[in-house]
């Protein structure tokens, strides 16, 4: 059994890392190069250049003809978390999105094709599959339990160094970073988990593992002026997790109420402007769809 350390005592941390491991695997992501055919701009010179204007403006006068353009191959890494010992793994959107193969890579190196059984842009989940049995898992717990300044683990690989394990805490729960309206998405979820445990490139998908060696939320992104680590990661809820998990499995795609407001967070400028006074939290409901539920 894991216990709690006194207040005053270091946290071991072992025994979730022993946990944590063989579960988090490798994704190697490969989109083949395509051959695609696009417009492009008639040259009516040949490749000569007309130093002088003598033909008048050429832009408008070359028309447009097909020609084919080949896209590189484009590899790279991510990783994810093994929640059925046959197989069922969950991952970022984000790390498997577009992809023609997909290679697992276990803990003890044993390799695995898998293949896509459902992704849901709208909280950066996949879930995969590969064909094998008995393999370790990792058990979900319960995000909402979580405390600020509890610890944590992130498991992953990032950089492609497999098998990482860095330690730190709960920095922040239900965390907004306005996803839905920076990418268009009016059903982003914005509770995430924000933890300074050291999360870089490679990490998305991994776990964020507490004390007791449970899944508490996904690893999706870090905040950050130069792309690698400084001190702020976020995280997908367990919580959500098991719901996108679930309708996955089940559906193929996620099943979603909605309500029909559209609504933002309630602050003592809102509160002010709205000659608020009864309350200084909550939501302030802006809009209500017509037609809608609400």
């Amino acid at each position: 059994s894991v216990t709690a350390a006194a207040p005053g005592q270091p946290v071991d941390l072992t025994y979730a890392a022993e946990k944590a491991l063989p579960a988090v695997v490798h994704i190697k992501y490969v989109q083949n190069s395509k051959t695609t055919t696009v417009d492009v701009q008639d040259d009516p010179f040949g490749g000569f250049f007309d130093p002088f204007g003598f033909f008048g403006n050429p832009g408008g006068n070359g028309g447009t003809r097909k020609q084919k353009v080949q896209t590189p191959k484009k590899e790279a890494t991510g990783s994810g978390v093994i929640i059925s010992n046959d197989g069922y793994i969950v991952t970022n959107n984000h790390v498997v999105e577009g992809a023609d193969e997909l290679t697992v890579t276990l803990n003890d190196n044993r390799e695995f094709s898998a293949r896509i059984i459902g992704t849901d842009k709208t909280t950066d989940l996949a879930l995969i599959k590969v064909n094998a049995k008995d393999l370790p898992t990792l058990p979900i717990g319960d995000s909402d339990a979580l405390k600020v300044g509890e610890w944590v683990l992130a498991v992953g690989n990032p950089y492609g160094f497999t098998s990482t394990v860095t330690a730190g805490i709960i920095s922040a729960k239900g965390r907004s970073l306005s996803v839905g309206a920076n990418s268009g998405r009016d059903l982003g979820i914005e509770s995430f988990i924000q933890t300074d445990a050291a999360i870089n490139p490679g990490n998305s998908g991994g776990a964020l593992v507490n004390t007791k060696g449970e899944l508490i939320g996904i690893n999706t992104q870090i905040y950050s002026s130069t792309g690698s680590y400084s001190g702020t990661g976020f995280a997908i809820p367990s919580g959500t997790v098991k719901k996108i998990v679930t309708d996955l499995k089940q559906y193929g795609t996620v099943q979603r109420a909605v309500l029909g407001i559209q609504f933002t967070e309630l602050d003592a400028d809102k509160a002010k402007e709205k000659n608020i006074t009864a309350t200084n939290e909550g939501v302030l409901v802006a809009k209500v769809t017509d037609r809608s539920a609400a």
